[in-house]
């Protein structure tokens, strides 16, 4: 387990019991009561004091505990923090573990409060890809602050082959898209406002170069009505589903001009007009033969092709 991972343990152990021994705490972590010190001084230089008493009865405690009785915090307020910091720290975001620090502070306080039983599944990435990740991050975010450029060599999924190239970006904002942190920005390259996924960024540098924004850009009206987070031209899609991905369907809303008409009750017309024909092709594929294609004929043609190059490489 990581130093970060184990002074975050330490605190939860001294949260939930009055005062603990160094060794108990070492027994716990399974390492020598040198580095539990050393854990204490991580904590400390993070605004987590911790005190020490001596004797028979001694150990370590938490200095700057508080009481929330007094204070107007509701228990939705409290079960909301609880969920929100269980899809953070699961969520691989930057500064995830200082948020769940923060969120343990108040809820370690709650002590009268049974919390509802919640879960979220973790997002598994590699260490240091997160790490770095979150090293643009805070680039970025300087950046779109000081409204600098941003100069990078960025790789590219095309449809036949990968890209490389060199673009110079004026960044707008930060997103996260199904686990994954993406900025966008104007492309001086593409000559219109593109989305970059941290992961495809090799390398890159902030100019002292400033830029205006002069394109009007609602990043949550183009995200609510794509499929996915392609802005491409939109297509008036209608697709006939089975069961049983036609009640999966049912159960969630994709973008907000999507409809479902109900033919019977194991067949259902799905219809919307929306952006993001990758995405869109690929979620038809992925639900085989339970979902046919029925307009635009461009997308019946694509899927089938698909199909029939999928039958070449099993034969």
């Amino acid at each position: 387990m990581s130093r970060v991972s184990n002074a975050l343990k330490m605190y939860m152990i001294l949260q939930n019991r009055n005062i603990v021994k160094a060794k108990d705490i070492a027994d716990i972590l399974e390492v020598s009561t040198r580095m539990v010190q050393e854990y204490k001084n991580d904590l400390e230089k993070a605004g987590v004091y911790i005190g020490s008493k001596r004797g028979r009865n001694g150990g370590y405690y938490l200095e700057n505990t508080f009481d929330l009785r007094g204070m107007e915090f509701s228990r939705n307020e409290l079960e909301a923090l609880k969920m929100a910091t269980e899809v953070i720290r699961n969520g691989n975001y930057p500064y995830s573990t200082d948020f769940e620090m923060f969120s343990s502070k108040i809820l370690n306080a709650a002590k009268d409060f049974d919390f509802t039983s919640y879960y979220s599944k973790p997002v598994f990435r590699h260490k240091s890809m997160s790490k770095n990740e979150k090293r643009i991050w805070i680039d970025i975010n300087k950046a779109i602050i000081k409204k600098k450029k941003i100069k990078m060599v960025y790789f590219s999924l095309g449809e036949d082959k990968k890209s490389m190239k060199t673009r110079t970006v004026h960044p707008y904002g930060i997103f996260d898209h199904e686990g994954s942190m993406y900025f966008y920005g104007y492309c001086e390259l593409r000559k219109e406002v593109r989305f970059f996924k941290f992961s495809r960024i090799l390398t890159y540098e902030i100019t002292n170069e400033n830029f205006v924004i002069n394109i009007k850009y609602d990043i949550r009206k183009i995200v609510n009505e794509s499929f996915g987070i392609y802005n491409d031209e939109p297509i008036n899609l209608k697709i006939k589903i089975h069961y049983p991905m036609s009640e999966i369907i049912k159960e969630r809303e994709y973008t907000t001009a999507c409809d479902i008409e109900e033919i019977d009750e194991n067949t259902i017309i799905f219809t919307g007009k929306m952006k993001g024909y990758k995405e869109i092709k690929s979620w038809i594929l992925s639900m085989g033969s339970l979902a046919e294609v029925l307009e635009p004929v461009k997308l019946r043609d694509d899927v089938i092709n698909e199909a029939k190059n999928i039958i070449k490489l099993y034969k």
